[in-house]
């Protein structure tokens, strides 16, 4: 998913706040989503993507991509 107001991709479901939004996700299918970048709010119908081109297993929260780990570092863990 993608922020409507920046494009960002780290767009998350956010917590409930209150007896209010508890009960309004209950009746509806739908549920608060937040951008880390721009701090955008709005409750969104429930998305179940198996897979998001836009989103990569790199550090979501902080937009840092880790270091790739080389078979040349794997080696010497590995006990024999």
């Amino acid at each position: 998913m993608k922020c409507p107001r920046c494009a960002s991709t780290r767009v998350y479901p956010s917590r409930l706040r209150g007896m209010f939004e508890r009960l309004r996700q209950k009746l509806t299918d739908r549920q608060p989503y937040r951008c880390h970048e721009c701090n955008w709010r709005r409750w969104r119908t429930v998305e179940f993507i198996d897979r998001n081109p836009d989103v990569r297993p790199d550090d979501l929260r902080t937009g840092r991509a880790s270091t790739p780990v080389s078979p040349a570092d794997i080696d010497p863990l590995d006990p024999k």
